[in-house]
């Protein structure tokens, strides 16, 4: 067998450009890697590509979006989603003096727009533009994250283990649980986990069906930390679903006035919206957000913006 000091002078008799490969050979102390988690979280993404494309989502349309370099995964959603931020919305502060003349003033700046694109329609500009107020303070506020980078992070909640996507997630997830809860909380957060990633993969796949028309792009939109994008804040599949084109381009992209304000005028409408019927009307309202403190602040709002207006008459 060859001693150490053998082995070393044959090797410093060895050309340069392969001395380190045979020192490497010789002398390393054979390990067991860890696996690689950056290769275990692309083998889930091959996986959800070839879901997607198996689903009729056009084969170009996935690897273009998946290999854009805005295209990201975001670990801290998948924490958030299950573990949401607590506290109240807050709705009382929509309520305010200020609040009610920003969106009073709204209203009849963008009166001619917002009531002829509502024209024919059950629905009132007033309720529209309270909704638009609680949901993205008209408009200011449409979200930070890529939309697609949401709903992706968010298909993978299935992963198992969790932690190879999402290194933090037991530790936010069970952060303040006692111990004697913890297997509890633990399971409860494992079926909701699976359940929010069945519903983010079918939101994916709308995200990335409405991108085949060439009008969306799912990587420049932005949405909030639970995928609601534009300015009614709208899941992909309502804004599949109820998105209205009110401005006569031929397409719908819920960031412009026009557009939200016709899709959420006929989300209301097919929910049955009647401004004379106070029951069908909060029905209607509820069906946005299934919040009864929501819905009291819309039609509160609602209200107090009709209010502002007629005892402020524009000039």
């Amino acid at each position: 067998m060859m001693n150490r000091n053998s082995a070393r002078g044959i090797v410093a008799h060895i050309m340069p450009g392969v001395l380190a490969l045979v020192a490497v050979l010789l002398f390393s102390v054979p390990i067991v890697a860890e696996p690689n988690k950056d290769s275990y979280a692309q083998q889930q993404l091959e996986q959800l590509k070839t879901r997607l494309i198996d689903d009729g989502i056009d084969p170009i349309i996935v690897n273009q979006y998946f290999a854009d370099s805005r295209f990201s995964i975001i670990p801290e959603l998948l924490r958030v989603n299950i573990k949401q931020p607590s506290g109240t919305a807050g709705y009382q502060r929509f309520l305010g003096d200020a609040s009610v003349r920003t969106a009073a003033g709204f209203l009849e700046i963008n009166r001619e727009t917002i009531s002829g694109v509502l024209q024919d329609s059950p629905v009132t500009p007033e309720v529209v533009v309270a909704i638009l107020n609680v949901e993205s303070s008209l408009g200011s506020y449409k979200g930070t994250y890529p939309l697609m980078n949401v709903f992706t992070s968010l298909s993978l909640l299935e992963t198992e283990p969790i932690t190879d996507v999402a290194p933090e997630f037991w530790n936010v997830v069970l952060d303040g649980i006692s111990a004697t809860e913890e297997d509890a909380a633990r399971a409860k957060a494992t079926k909701r986990a699976k359940s929010k990633a069945r519903w983010a993969y079918k939101e994916l796949r709308t995200i990335l069906r409405m991108a085949q028309d060439g009008h969306f792009d799912p990587l420049d939109v932005k949405s909030s930390w639970a995928g609601a994008y534009g300015l009614p804040q709208f899941i992909p599949t309502s804004a599949e679903a109820y998105g209205r084109d009110g401005n006569g381009d031929g397409f719908v992209d819920l960031n412009t006035l026009p557009d939200a304000v016709a899709s959420i005028g006929h989300y209301l409408k097919i929910h049955g919206y009647r401004e004379d019927n106070p029951k069908k009307r909060r029905k209607a309202v509820w069906h946005y957000n299934h919040s009864d403190e929501y819905v009291d602040c819309i039609l509160s709002l609602t209200d107090k913006i009709r209010e502002y207006n007629a005892n402020n008459p524009t000039p």
